[in-house]
């Protein structure tokens, strides 16, 4: 009996299809990390802005291929293949906002998993180097959503430990 009343209520409502993590349900949330890196302001940019060297500091990162190669403008898509703790990913961020004078751009996520996923990448130069702050809005949609706590934790443990490498890596 309970079998066919299940197969009765194919037709979820919307709300109900919100709650259960379906399509069109996104789930928002940020992150914030910054840290001191003892090269100029201009190198530091300059290394960053080249995101086929992604691979060399981002332990999770297996691939980062930019079309048009080289250093990143506005339009540049990245395409990334990823390890993450459930599978390997691939997904295309796309450059959306760079102010060279300012050592300012932001990437999003334009898809996979966590489409819409942006980050904000700022420069300041200190007496020392520079500091580098980098700010995550982590977007989740579908079935992911209903894992966002863990996708959450594990996004910032791998930005500490990102960027913990990149200070070693320059």
């Amino acid at each position: 009996h309970r079998a066919r009343q299940g197969l009765r209520r194919r037709a979820l409502a919307p709300a109900r299809r919100a709650a259960l993590g379906y399509a069109g349900a996104t789930e928002m949330r940020e992150t914030h990390r910054s840290v001191n890196i003892r090269r100029s302001a201009d190198e530091v940019f300059a290394y960053l802005r080249v995101y086929d060297n992604q691979a060399a500091w981002e332990d999770f990162v297996l691939e980062a291929r930019s079309e048009p190669p080289g250093p990143a403008v506005v339009g540049t898509r990245v395409h990334k293949l990823r390890r993450t703790p459930l599978a390997e990913e691939r997904f295309t961020l796309e450059i959306v906002a760079m102010d060279e004078a300012a050592l300012r751009w932001t990437d999003v996520a334009i898809d996979g998993d966590l489409a819409g996923t942006r980050v904000d990448w700022a420069i300041t130069p200190t007496a020392d180097g520079c500091q580098l702050d980098v700010r995550v809005e982590l977007h989740a949609q579908g079935l992911i959503k209903r894992l966002m706590p863990v996708v959450w934790r594990t996004a910032r443990r791998q930005l500490r430990t990102a960027l913990d490498s990149l200070t070693r890596v320059l």
